[in-house]
């Protein structure tokens, strides 16, 4: 049985889940109308590392040769402390086995780009806020509904109320975008640890800027809630690169200059890590969810962007293979929520053993951190998807 042309998707928000549904439905000759409350295409957001399930993805959109000159395919994933000493090194995407590359890039690219494949963009309801109850109207008897608007989705408030509790990290995230020279081989992602528990996150998402001998730095500082001392109201950008300096000032890596960047970011932005507990169902009726409304999670295992890809993959296959949204609404949550629950767990739990490093000396770090990654792998990737 094929998709029934009779009945028609309605997306709620134009981020990448949302986005990269359309673009799926459209590979599929589905149509859909897609709902964003902002008046144009976003382009907000920092960097993103999308895996290479979800690359494959992406490639089998047809979007391989763009990607692959947009963004940059990482090589490697480099702990280090933070004097810069190499605690652990670990391969990514094609130099650890897969078919495809793992690729960093900015959200704004990677959001456009997926863009730019939908054919019909008249589908698109810029400036267009959804209802909070559109459930009960006969108008939608034969459309199915999802919910793609992010981790405060109106979708899922409107679906279960009861869900919306933000689960705290007890971690802020700082973050950041700067032009730098060439950050290492342009093509290495760095996790820098220190005695305090505060974390450095940084690697190159631009290959134009690679291709000038420079690299554009996505950048995340990862600090311990116990350590803000800034309130919780808006600050300013002397604050915040005052605060940060601060922070880091008895940090010392030859191959990063730390003070440049911080003050020559183009914006720097703070917020708290969250996620919230997985459900056990993402629909009702003819509602489902999709990416961060149906599974924010803790972005300590470059996984979110990567799921939300992933989850647009399979439900518009599933739409296109069964003959009505309750069959195929059931096989897209049997396959995704079991998977990505478990996704969730695993980053809670990554985020626990680091915030533990700053107890350890250096030789204990090194082990725990191979521990905590091959971990990771078997919990997620290597148990989930396969290795290629």
């Amino acid at each position: 049985m094929m998709y029934c042309s009779e009945k028609k998707i309605v997306i709620v928000g134009a981020g990448i889940g949302g986005v990269t549904l359309a673009a799926q439905l459209s590979s599929l000759g589905i149509d859909c109308d897609i709902y964003e409350q902002q008046k144009s295409l976003s382009k907000a957001g920092f960097g993103l590392n999308i895996q290479p399930t979800a690359v494959s993805t992406l490639y089998r959109l047809g979007l391989s040769d763009q990607l692959n000159s947009i963004g940059i395919q990482t090589r490697a994933h480099r702990y280090v402390d933070h004097l810069g000493n190499l605690l652990f090194e670990e391969a990514r995407g094609i130099e650890a086995g897969f078919d495809t590359p793992q690729i960093s890039i900015s959200r704004a690219e990677l959001l456009k780009l997926i863009f730019s494949i939908v054919k019909d963009k008249q589908a698109f309801h810029f400036g267009s806020a959804f209802s909070d109850d559109p459930f009960n109207k006969e108008e939608w008897a034969n459309k199915l509904i999802v919910g793609a608007d992010g981790i405060h989705s109106t979708v899922r408030r409107a679906l279960f109320p009861d869900t919306t509790e933000l689960n705290s990290g007890n971690i802020m995230l700082w973050r950041g975008m700067t032009i730098m020279p060439r950050l290492l081989d342009g093509r290495t992602l760095i996790i820098a640890n220190g005695e305090n528990g505060v974390r450095l996150v940084a690697y190159p998402m631009s290959k134009s800027h690679d291709l000038c001998a420079e690299s554009f730095v996505n950048w995340v500082i990862l600090v311990p809630k116990s350590y803000e001392t800034l309130p919780d109201t808006a600050i300013n950008r002397f604050q915040a690169t005052g605060f940060l300096l601060d922070l880091l000032k008895e940090w010392h890596l030859d191959w990063l200059d730390i003070r440049t960047l911080i003050t020559m970011s183009k914006t720097i932005m703070r917020t708290e890590m969250v996620d919230k507990q997985p459900l056990e169902k993402w629909s009702l009726g003819q509602c489902v969810l999709l990416g961060d409304a149906a599974h924010p999670m803790f972005p300590v295992g470059a996984n979110g962007a990567t799921q939300s890809i992933i989850d647009a993959e399979t439900l518009a296959y599933a739409l296109y293979e069964y003959p009505d949204f309750e069959s195929a609404i059931a096989a897209y949550e049997h396959i995704r929520i079991p998977a990505v629950s478990k996704i969730v767990m695993a980053n809670r739990k990554m985020n626990e053993r680091d915030l533990m490093l700053k107890n350890l000396n250096s030789q204990e770090r090194s082990q725990e951190i191979a521990i905590t990654t091959t971990n990771y792998e078997t919990e997620t990737i290597k148990d989930i998807f396969g290795t290629n």
